[in-house]
């Protein structure tokens, strides 16, 4: 199981990853994701967990699903067939996937707040 830290430098990497493949600037990517290149400097440096928002706009400028961002790069990839039943278990994961990122942060907050 990963700890919060970990999500939080697999999504950074991801970012930043998914960005240089494009060939792209933290500028650029915040311009397709009509974000600011301070916020896409948080994300990639670890300093701010995006918002859901916030991950629906860079997955969707990266042309990823929001999940592919927080699978470490060197896993093996798995090519899920389209069909409506599996795209409601897509959807059904990545809502998931942000409550326990949300959850996580949450109680990283509580304690820096303590």
């Amino acid at each position: 199981m990963m700890t919060g830290t970990e999500i939080l430098e697999t999504l950074s990497a991801n970012i930043k990853s998914f960005r240089k493949e494009k060939g792209w600037t933290q500028e650029k990517l915040a311009e397709v994701a009509e974000m600011s290149v301070q916020a896409i400097n948080f994300f990639e440096g670890k300093r701010r967990w995006p918002g859901e928002d916030s991950l629906s706009k860079l997955a969707d400028a990266l042309g990823v699903e929001v999940y592919q961002l927080f699978v470490p790069r060197d896993k093996t990839p798995v090519i899920i067939e389209e069909t409506p039943e599996n795209e409601k278990i897509r959807t059904q994961i990545t809502e998931e996937v942000v409550e326990n990122i949300r959850r996580i942060l949450n109680k990283t907050l509580d304690k820096v707040v303590e």
